[in-house]
């Protein structure tokens, strides 16, 4: 790829710093957050959680590739505003990204085992794309504006208001996919690549 993933803690202008693990359990309920989904037993088993938070919005330039490689729980309290595309593909380990306020970006595609929870509002004025595993979570509390859901795979906790469109999914997704993407074994990889790139998903 062009471009390679950074964790949410090397993102330009991104200022995460450490919360005791006590504090964040007491401060930071995931189990209400994702709508008694999903709790921290779940992600971490036995081990410790860490927990970083950015205090206040942050802002991000251009298209934003995110492969986290330690598990932990990333919080923004406030809204997180990309300039562009905001690819998340997490493997093999979760870290829940926990936004206080709300998402703004031109497209979300979740891959693989990336988990968001937004207490406020989704804006995206391109697409919305959900490709994960079991693990996947994407749940929004305040209201949703995106331009058109598509959902290649089925798998995943994904809990949207009423104003979400139905997910071009199934056999009507894989008659409107780009060309370039129905070639491609890894579809999953080349989803990404195409989210970041600015190429159509779909055909005309």
């Amino acid at each position: 790829m062009s471009r390679e993933p950074q964790p949410y803690t090397h993102l330009p202008g991104a200022r995460f710093q450490p919360l005791a693990t006590a504090l964040g359990l007491e401060r930071y309920n995931l189990l209400e957050v994702s709508d008694d989904s999903v709790n921290y037993e779940d992600l971490f088993g036995g081990n410790e959680v860490a927990f970083v938070v950015h205090e206040g919005t942050l802002k991000l330039s251009g298209p934003t590739y995110v492969g986290n490689v330690d598990p932990m729980v990333c919080v923004i309290e406030g809204d997180l505003i990309v300039d562009g595309p905001l690819v998340i593909r997490d493997l093999d380990l979760y870290v829940p990204l926990w936004i206080k306020g709300s998402l703004s970006a031109r497209d979300l595609l979740l891959s693989a085992d990336a988990q968001v929870f937004i207490e406020g509002d989704l804006e995206l004025t391109g697409n919305l794309i959900t490709d994960g595993t079991d693990a996947t979570h994407l749940v929004v509390h305040g209201e949703a504006r995106v331009g058109a859901w598509l959902r290649p795979g089925h798998r995943g906790a994904i809990y949207l208001p009423a104003s979400v469109p139905d997910p071009i999914e199934g056999d009507t997704l894989a008659a409107r996919l780009a060309t370039t993407l129905v070639s491609h074994a890894n579809r999953s990889l080349t989803l990404c690549e195409h989210v970041l790139a600015g190429q159509p998903l779909l055909r005309d």
